[in-house]
């Protein structure tokens, strides 16, 4: 058992990890039917998989609700450029520390370096 890991397997200098349930009970994502459906819609519809993501964030500019992500990428279509959120503006130090010690977690570490 190496750093509290012990169910780790591996070949060719590849190693899977599982994860235990109490890692599982806390993930993002529940599963990786999860992951591949979220990003089956971020590439279907990037308008409402962008404005989710976006939703639990303060944005002093709101996000658009069309066109959250334009770009070109194929240099035979024109001038390459890639477009995400454009318009909305937000307070990064106030969504990750700010608005926490206002709901009450300020004695909480907020950043690990």
């Amino acid at each position: 058992m190496a750093n509290g890991v012990s169910n780790g397997t591996g070949t060719n200098g590849i190693y899977r990890f599982r994860a235990t349930d109490e890692q599982r009970s806390r993930a993002h994502l529940g599963s990786l039917d999860e992951f591949w459906r979220l990003h089956r819609k971020s590439l279907e519809d990037p308008d409402a998989f962008w404005g989710e993501a976006a939703a639990p964030f303060y944005w002093k500019t709101p996000v658009p609700e069309k066109n959250v992500l334009n770009y070109n990428i194929d240099v035979d279509k024109g001038k390459i450029f890639i477009e995400w959120l454009k318009g909305a503006s937000t307070n990064i130090c106030y969504n990750a520390l700010d608005r926490n010690v206002q709901n009450g977690h300020g004695e909480q570490i907020a950043y690990y370096w």
